[in-house]
C-alpha cells in the first residue's frame, strides 16, 4: 500500500484534538506521515501534537490561508496520497483511512472524498444537515459533472477537505490556487473533474465533524460562502433558491418524523440567516465597501 501523507491546520485546537491524533494513530494503515501546520495557537495545540506527529509546521496567524496552508503543508508531505482533514474531524473507526485511499490505491479514482456525521451531540437541525448533503451511497463525479460549475458547487456538497484524499500525480498537476480564498476544495474538485480525472465519494469512510454556529457565527460563515460561491463561480447560474426550498422542506419532515418538531421554529430562523447570508455574500459586489473589510 502507498505512504499516505494526512495534514490537519490546526490553532487553538482544544484539548479534544487528542481525540483526533488517537483515532489516526490507530488506523488500520501501516505506513502514515502526520502533518500539523499551525498558524499561532496558544492553547497547547503545538506542544500536544508534538507527541504525535511526523511534522509541525508554524506560521504566523496573519499568513493562514485555506489554500496557501495546505499547499505549503502538501508541499513537504512524502506520501503517494495526500490526506486532508480539520481539526475537529474525528474518524469514527480503525478503518476511515484504508476505506477513503482504497479507490486510488486500487486505481479506481484520483480523488476521493468521504463521509461527515454530526456529533451525537449536535442539533437536530444539523445532524439533517449531514445526512441530507452527505449521503450513504457512493457518488462517481467526472467530466460530464462539470459542465456548469455554478451547478457543480452547488450539488456536491461534500467535496470537503475536512474528509479527503488526492493521490499525489493529481496533486503536482493542480494544488489548491492561491486566488480562491474559501472553498478551495470545491474549486480543486471542478478543475480535476474538468481534465477528465475521476472523483469518489466514498460514504463507508466516516469522521465525525459538526460545527454549533451562534446566529451570528452563521451569518459570517454563509457569508464567506456566498462570496466565495461568487467568486469562483460568478458567471454560471445555479438553483440555490430552488435547492434551498428543497432542503427546507426534508429537513422540517425529518424534524418531523424524528420526534425533533419542536425544533422547527429554531430551524425556520437558522434557515433565514442561512439563506439571507449566504445571498448577501453572493453579492457582495453591490455591497458598500466597508461590510468587506
Amino acid at each position: 500500500m502507498a505512504r499516505i501523507s494526512v495534514i490537519i491546520p490546526t490553532k487553538n485546537a482544544g484539548q479534544e484534538f487528542e481525540d483526533t491524533l488517537i483515532s489516526i494513530q490507530s488506523q488500520d494503515v501501516d505506513d502514515i506521515e502526520l502533518i500539523v501546520i499551525d498558524s499561532g495557537s496558544t492553547d497547547g495545540t503545538v506542544e500536544l501534537a508534538e507527541q504525535y506527529a511526523d511534522t509541525i509546521i508554524e506560521i504566523p496567524p496573519d499568513e493562514f490561508h485555506h489554500g496557501q496552508t495546505r499547499n505549503q503543508a502538501a508541499d513537504q508531505a512524502e506520501g503517494d496520497i495526500i490526506v486532508f482533514t480539520v481539526q475537529d474531524a474525528v474518524p469514527i473507526d480503525d478503518e476511515w483511512l484504508s476505506q477513503l485511499t482504497s479507490p486510488i490505491n486500487d486505481g479506481n479514482a484520483d480523488v476521493c472524498y468521504g463521509n461527515q456525521i454530526a456529533y451525537p451531540d449536535a442539533k437536530p437541525s444539523d445532524k439533517f444537515f449531514y445526512k441530507y448533503f452527505y449521503p450513504d451511497t457512493s457518488i462517481t463525479l467526472t467530466k460530464s459533472d462539470a459542465s456548469k460549475k455554478g451547478e457543480f458547487y452547488m450539488d456536491n456538497i461534500f467535496l470537503s477537505d475536512a474528509n479527503s484524499a488526492v493521490s499525489r500525480h493529481v496533486w503536482n498537476q493542480f494544488q489548491f490556487l492561491d486566488s480562491v480564498p474559501m472553498s478551495e476544495d470545491k474549486d480543486f474538485a471542478y478543475r480535476v473533474a474538468s481534465a477528465g480525472y475521476e472523483i469518489h465519494y466514498c460514504p463507508e469512510s466516516k469522521v465525525y465533524h459538526s460545527h454549533d454556529y451562534t446566529l451570528r457565527s452563521l451569518f459570517t460563515r454563509r457569508y464567506k460562502d456566498g462570496k466565495a460561491f461568487s467568486e469562483i463561480a460568478a458567471t454560471d447560474s445555479d438553483d440555490f433558491v430552488f435547492s434551498g426550498v428543497r432542503y427546507v422542506w426534508n429537513e422540517y419532515a425529518y424534524l418531523i418524523n424524528s420526534g425533533a418538531a419542536y425544533w422547527i421554529p429554531y430551524a425556520l430562523l437558522y434557515d433565514f440567516v442561512y439563506f439571507i447570508s449566504f445571498t448577501l455574500g453572493k453579492n457582495y459586489e453591490y455591497l458598500p465597501t466597508s461590510v468587506n473589510d
